[in-house]
C-alpha cells in the first residue's frame, strides 16, 4: 500500500523539524513542508495530498484561512485538514467558517497527532 502524501504548513522552523521527525519515523508518510500558508495551494496543485496539517498561526496568514480556501476548492475540498494550535479554547469561536476536520493542540509529543492522522486517513 502506498504511503500517504501529507502537506504540512508550519512557519516555525523548530516545529517543522519536529513534525518532520515525527512523521518521517518508520517511513509513515511522504511529506511536503511549507513555511508559509500561501505555498499550500501551489503545492497541492502539483500533487494532491491525502491530508493537510496546518499551523493555526502562520507568518503570512492563518491555518483557518488556508483551510477555508482548501474546503472551497472542488478538487481539494474532501481532503482532510488538521489544524495545529496552542490556542485550543479559541478554536471553537472560529471553526464555523473554515470547517477543518480536526484540531490538535501542540504538546511536543506526536501521540495525538498520529492518532488523528491515522483516523482521518482511514476514512473512506
Amino acid at each position: 500500500m502506498p504511503r500517504p502524501f501529507v502537506i504540512v504548513a508550519e512557519d516555525d522552523e523548530g516545529w517543522r523539524e519536529l513534525l518532520t521527525r515525527w512523521l518521517s519515523a518508520e517511513d509513515y508518510c511522504e511529506l511536503k513542508m511549507c513555511s508559509r500558508g500561501r505555498d499550500v495551494l501551489p503545492a497541492a496543485a502539483k500533487r494532491r495530498p491525502d491530508l493537510f496539517i496546518l499551523d493555526h498561526q502562520l507568518g503570512d496568514t492563518t491555518g483557518m484561512a488556508v483551510c477555508a480556501k482548501l474546503k472551497a476548492d472542488a478538487r481539494l475540498g474532501a481532503v482532510p485538514v488538521i489544524i495545529l494550535t496552542t490556542m485550543a479554547g479559541e478554536m471553537l469561536k472560529i471553526v464555523d467558517k473554515a470547517k477543518p476536520d480536526h484540531f490538535v493542540v501542540k504538546t511536543g509529543t506526536p501521540d495525538e497527532l498520529l492518532e488523528v492522522m491515522e483516523a482521518l486517513l482511514s476514512r473512506p
